[in-house]
């Protein structure tokens, strides 16, 4: 009985190891702005202001050595197409975001895959905070877009990243589950 219970065991584990697929690398192309510049990106509307600073770890930086320094009078914005492979991946969202005064013109707004997850308004001076979305995607190829004013201040946009994993199919996750359950009954037979 021992033996049935730790081949159970053994094969539940090996089902959850290959159950979880390890996230993918981080798919946003120069995410942390480490090059000095927007390369990867796609720039748009009023861009005089918009640059990359690099100071090493200080309160305009975020992560690294450099972070998007933005400021427009107008609507401008930065984007670049995420290629995931595939539709129906689990994918997570996250970027660290700060102004660096308090300025009832600035607004910025977060899009992907056409879809807007946030749009702030008369942003505060502060530190960095981060912000996390997740989803699913809907076809192979999706769009991540920033767009922002910063009439009289400078935004920071540091550490974008954007990963994916699979998601499970509902059959495999219900043997799952009924392998564990299986599991859990001979073990509480076994003390009994």
């Amino acid at each position: 009985m021992r033996k049935l219970g730790l081949s159970v065991a053994g094969i539940v584990m090996a089902g959850m190891a290959a159950f979880m697929a390890p996230a993918h690398a981080n798919l946003v192309t120069n995410g942390g702005f480490e090059t000095g510049d927007f390369s990867g990106w796609t720039q748009s509307g009023d861009t005089d202001f918009n640059g990359v600073q690099c100071s090493g770890p200080s309160s305009s930086v975020y992560a690294g050595r450099c972070a998007a320094n933005i400021g427009s009078l107008d609507v401008s914005g930065i984007a670049q197409t995420i290629n995931f492979g595939s539709a129906g991946l689990k994918w997570d969202l996250s970027f660290a975001l700060k102004a660096d005064e308090s300025d009832a013109s600035t607004s910025f707004t977060a899009m992907f895959g056409g879809q807007t997850l946030l749009s702030l308004t008369d942003l505060s001076a502060g530190d960095y905070t981060v912000y996390r979305f997740s989803g699913v995607t809907t076809e192979d190829n999706m769009a991540l877009a920033f767009n922002f004013v910063a009439g009289f201040t400078f935004l920071g946009l540091d550490d974008v990243s954007v990963t994916a994993t699979a998601v499970p199919e509902p059959v495999t996750t219900g043997l799952m589950g009924a392998g564990l359950a299986s599991l859990l009954f001979l073990r509480r037979r076994k003390t009994v």
